[in-house]
C-alpha cells in the first residue's frame, strides 16, 4: 500500500476527475500519482504546473521526456523511470533511444543540442555546486536561448524534487519497483554519460495531449 492513499471517488471534484482522465490519456504524469496529488489544493496546483512544464513551452517534448527519464533513473524512482509519455512516443521516443541515455555522449542517436541538455541534467542531479558555474551557462548558451535554459532548469527541478516526494508517497509501489542498474561501462553523473544509466525496456502506448484544464 502507498503511504499516501489515492483520492476516493466521493472526494473527486470535476477538476480532479478531468486531471486524472487527462493523465490516463497522455501517460505522464502517472494517473495514480495524480490521484494522490488531487487530495491537496497545492498538489492539484502542482499537477497543473507539471502539465505546463512537460507539455507546453518551446522545447521539443521528446527532449523533455528524455531529460525527465534520465534524472529519474539517477534517483532510482520506480515510478518516474518507467512511466512514458504517449506524446513523446508519437514524436519518435523509442526504448532503444532511452537505452542509449546510459552513455549518450558516445551515442550517434542524439544531436549536439540534445547532448548538451542531457549533460546539464547530469550536472543538475549532482547538485548546485555542479551547475553554479559560468562555464556551465556558457556551454548551454551555445545551443539554447535564456528562455529555453529556464525551461530546462524548471524541468530538472520538478523531476528531481517531486520525484523524491512520489517515491516517498508510493513506497516503490509504482513502475514495478524498477531500480536501474548502470549499463556496462556507463559512468555516473559528471562523466560523459551523465547520470546513472540503465537499459530500460517497457512498453508505451498511443499518442494524446493533455486536455485543456
Amino acid at each position: 500500500m502507498p503511504r499516501l492513499r489515492y483520492i476516493e471517488d466521493s472526494e473527486k471534484t470535476p477538476q480532479a476527475s478531468a486531471m486524472i482522465e487527462s493523465a490516463e490519456r497522455t501517460g505522464a504524469p502517472d494517473p495514480r500519482v495524480v490521484s494522490i496529488m488531487m487530495r491537496s489544493a497545492v498538489g492539484s496546483a502542482w499537477v497543473e504546473c507539471w502539465n505546463k512544464v512537460l507539455y507546453d513551452g518551446v522545447l521539443p517534448h521528446r527532449l523533455k521526456e528524455m531529460y525527465r527519464i534520465k534524472i529519474s533513473v539517477a534517483h532510482q524512482c520506480g515510478y518516474c523511470s518507467t512511466v512514458r509519455s504517449n506524446v513523446a512516443k508519437a514524436e519518435g521516443l523509442t526504448e532503444d533511444l532511452i537505452a542509449d541515455l546510459a552513455d549518450f555522449a558516445a551515442s550517434d542517436k542524439f544531436t549536439p543540442r540534445e547532448k548538451a541538455a542531457l549533460q546539464y541534467a547530469g550536472l543538475f542531479k549532482q547538485g548546485e555546486h555542479a551547475i553554479d558555474k559560468d562555464e556551465v551557462y556558457a556551454d548551454l548558451q551555445k545551443d539554447f536561448s535564456d528562455g529555453e535554459i529556464i525551461e530546462l532548469g524548471m524541468l530538472c527541478a520538478q523531476t528531481d524534487g517531486v520525484g523524491k516526494v512520489v517515491k516517498f508517497a508510493q513506497r516503490d509501489q509504482l513502475g514495478g519497483g524498477l531500480h536501474a542498474r548502470p549499463a556496462a561501462g556507463a559512468r555516473r553523473a559528471g562523466g560523459s554519460g551523465g547520470v546513472m544509466g540503465s537499459s530500460l525496456r517497457v512498453s508505451m502506448s498511443c499518442s494524446a495531449r493533455p486536455a485543456a484544464q
